[in-house]
């Protein structure tokens, strides 16, 4: 029995040559058979339900959602349905409460919009929902009233402490490029000249106080391109981060004639300020 073991090592040694020679001989065809193998298995996981829920999720786009806020009567249902159907509407049910959704394009881009049209809310319970549910805010005022110019106030103050609020007890992150609030303040009905109670200085002057994203005066009925030129810039300055916002955007549709002398600008007064202390420098000296 042990002379027969060399010859059984000497056709193992064989065989194990012919094998590597026929491995090599077949190589290229393995290849092809593991890759078709690991194209079968990528297409398998592709088609998992887990991945494709994945992609789903992904693909579905957030709706942009701006809420308008304001006392009854100020025009807010006439904003919504002027910038969704462009057409002026005067008469609405100011009980009546509602978000509309339309799709807009926007510089090559499609923009799911969803606008709440809002009652006059006296609770507080029911404005937070809507604060938290908006990542826009339009806060509208009449020219010819001024209960309904100081409500805004009232209304920016509750955004302010709603979305604070929220900030702090969320990790959630809205996905419109900054975490703090976009508020435009409108001013509607600057058509009615002779039963105007607020100026445009003066509205401009309390929105930069509330330190609101834009100023805007407008008319519903007259113009079309005031109320588009609304949304689209709400929705940009959305996008952008709070560092890179403009302090205060004004967009007034008021005729040139009847437009009185615009405020003094910032370096306009700094520079006062600054001519008046060198002057006080060289009277002390």
């Amino acid at each position: 029995m042990r002379s027969e073991w060399p010859k059984f090592d000497i056709i193992c040694s064989i065989n194990r040559a012919q094998l590597g020679a026929r491995s090599k001989s077949k190589t290229p065809r393995l290849m092809l058979s593991i890759s078709r193998a690991r194209f079968k298995g990528a297409m398998k996981n592709m088609s998992s339900p887990k991945l494709l829920r994945k992609i789903s999720i992904a693909s579905k786009q957030r709706p942009f959602r701006v809420a308008i806020l304001g006392q009854n009567g100020v025009g807010k249902s006439a904003l919504t349905v002027r910038f969704l159907t462009r057409r002026f509407i005067g008469d609405y049910d100011p009980l009546l409460e509602k978000i509309y959704t339309c799709n807009r394009c926007q510089d090559g881009e499609s923009i799911i919009w969803e606008v709440l049209d809002t009652a006059a809310q006296e609770e507080n319970s029911r404005l937070e929902e809507n604060i938290k549910w908006a990542d826009a805010f339009i806060l509208m005022y009449s020219v010819t009233d001024r209960c309904s110019f100081n409500e805004c106030s009232r209304l920016k103050f509750l955004i302010n402490s709603y979305c604070k609020r929220q900030r702090k007890t969320s990790v959630v992150v809205m996905d419109t490029g900054s975490t703090s609030p976009v508020v435009a303040m409108v001013g509607n009905q600057n058509d009615r000249i002779h039963d105007r109670m607020i100026t445009e200085q003066e509205g401009l002057k309390r929105a930069k106080e509330l330190n609101c994203s834009s100023f805007h005066e407008i008319s519903v009925r007259e113009s079309i391109d005031s109320v588009m030129k609304l949304f689209e810039e709400l929705f940009l300055l959305a996008r952008k981060p709070k560092k890179f916002r403009p302090v205060l955007h004004k967009q007034s549709s008021l005729p040139a004639s009847l437009s009185n002398e615009p405020l003094p600008t910032v370096p306009e007064v700094g520079s006062m300020t600054l001519s008046r202390r060198r002057k006080a420098v060289l009277t002390i000296s």
